[in-house]
């Protein structure tokens, strides 16, 4: 442990809590100093001087010293290799040294010219089970020595409880700062910010609220919930598009229109999907209103859950309401039959398709282990397919499409975007390379059959994919974009299904 030398800014530009901890830092090292003296003159030695033992570097570190010879020269700073004291780090109990026999006077580096003392005697400071400082007694009377224990005892014990009071004090001023850094936080939830970047920024603020976890969001889209997003820092995240399953915390935070707690007990509850990874630790699903709507969950989870004290439960919940009163002020109320991240055929807006693709190649390139794809969906027999149906029955037509194509229909975790008119984006995700493939085939077996119209009709479509995947050398969501919309060109070209550069 190591107390450090703090430098003393300007008071009048430091927060108040800042100055507190600048000042009882202060008071803390003034005591350490009386102590030492009181010690001295107590014990009646001539050199006394406490170290820290500071581990890390390999250093004891000078708190403070006294001492009545004039021949002294202290350093502040003295590395393990270079002192005496090396040897004697680890001890737990008092040790008695005497010059000449266990450590020569050329130890005794703190003096110059001659060496007054010839009896040391070290007292270790323990905390926690570890011994974190050295006080050195110093005298040329062994007698001395011998009959310090009294002051000795009153010194470890008022050390003891100055270090506590400091400590208790200290961690009072952590938490003081930790909610002026919260209300800076939510400042940075700007009204400028569209309704994508804003949940994004909601969620990467949160995650640092469950470090050994992730933040992740939930929204109605193709006929079903599923995860929209995950935090950029989020471990063992669920993939984009986990469709959610019924006794949930979801689905029971849906249920009841309130926030969610639980602690997992053998990966149960489980929080989204039978499918998702292992459920450690404790979550907690907070449901945002819109509009006296439930349109969006936010999922926050740890592995520790004793992450989830009151204070922190308290933030997370106070982020996920004032992104909800944000978005509200934001949402549309004549769109109420909508959700909020779709369009009129259920699918996913642009706007959140290319924002969680961005993310994902985020996550990609800091190394996460799932399997990405991106990619267009389009109509190829559409010329046939409008001379047969009306401009209503086109528009149902599309709506329908959305939900067949959902890959949650085959099991496979995925999103549908609408990009234009008879043209869909989609992400696909998973542990399994060979997800896309599978959801391809399952997509040409599906519309093998006939599409059945409101008035009977029976229709054929056709579609055609071009895809690629997310991988970690792609420079931004842009260029995936474009490579994508290259892949379908070439794609509805060769009148095949087809990934990029295939």
């Amino acid at each position: 442990m190591s107390i450090p030398n703090s430098k003393i800014q300007n008071e009048n530009k430091e927060p108040l809590s800042e100055k507190r901890e600048e000042k009882a830092l202060r008071k803390f090292k003034q005591a350490l100093r009386d102590l030492i003296l009181l010690l001295r003159q107590s014990a009646d030695v001539e050199t006394v001087s406490l170290y820290w033992i500071n581990h890390d570097r390999r250093q004891f570190v000078l708190e403070t010293k006294d001492t009545s010879c004039s021949n002294t020269i202290f350093q502040d700073r003295i590395s393990f290799e270079d002192s005496f004291l090396n040897d004697y780090k680890s001890i737990k109990e008092s040790k008695s040294l005497e010059v000449g026999k266990q450590i020569s006077e050329l130890d005794l580096k703190h003096y110059y010219n001659k060496v007054p003392v010839r009896f040391i005697r070290l007292i270790p400071f323990i905390n926690n089970g570890s011994t974190v400082a050295l006080t050195v007694l110093e005298s040329s009377n062994r007698e001395t020595l011998d009959n310090v224990d009294a002051a000795v005892s009153a010194y470890i014990d008022a050390m003891s409880n100055l270090l506590h009071t400091f400590m208790e004090l200290n961690d009072l001023y952590e938490q003081q700062k930790e909610w002026v850094d919260y209300e800076k936080s939510l400042e940075t939830l700007d009204s400028r910010l569209n309704n994508i970047e804003l949940l994004t920024r909601v969620i990467n603020e949160m995650q640092q609220y469950v470090p050994g976890g992730g933040v992740t969001v939930l929204a109605h889209g193709m006929g079903s919930w599923c995860t929209i997003q995950n935090s950029l820092e989020a471990q063992n995240a669920p993939p984009i598009g986990l469709r959610l399953e019924e006794n949930t915390i979801v689905s029971d935070a849906l249920e009841s229109g309130e926030p969610f707690f639980t602690i997992h007990f053998n990966s149960n509850p489980k929080r989204i999907s039978m499918r998702e990874p292992l459920s450690n630790g404790a979550s907690l699903a907070i449901p945002l209103m819109l509009q006296d709507r439930r349109q969006i969950v936010i999922v926050a989870y740890d592995e520790n859950p004793l992450i989830f004290k009151e204070s922190n439960k308290h933030k997370l919940l106070n982020y996920a309401r004032i992104a909800a009163l944000k978005l509200a002020g934001s949402y549309n109320s004549s769109k109420n039959l909508e959700d909020v991240f779709t369009n009129s055929y259920e699918a996913f807006i642009p706007e959140l398709m290319e924002q969680t693709v961005d993310a994902e190649l985020e996550r990609t390139q800091k190394g996460q282990n799932a399997y990405t794809w991106f990619g267009f969906v389009t109509v190829a027999n559409l010329s046939s397919i409008r001379t047969r149906l009306r401009l209503d029955e086109l528009k149902q037509m599309q709506k329908d499409i959305i939900h067949r194509i959902n890959p949650s229909n085959f099991g496979i975790s995925g999103i549908i975007g609408y990009h234009s008119d008879y043209v869909y984006s989609f992400i696909i995700q998973g542990n399994n390379n060979e997800l896309l493939d599978q959801w391809i085939h399952d997509l040409n077996k599906k519309f093998s059959e006939p599409y059945l119209t409101n008035a009977d009709q029976q229709i054929k479509i056709d579609i055609t994919v071009g895809y690629l995947m997310v991988t970690e050398d792609k420079e931004d969501v842009h260029q995936i974009i474009q490579e994508a919309k290259a892949a379908l060109s070439a794609a509805v070209k060769a009148n095949k299904n087809a990934a990029l550069g295939s």
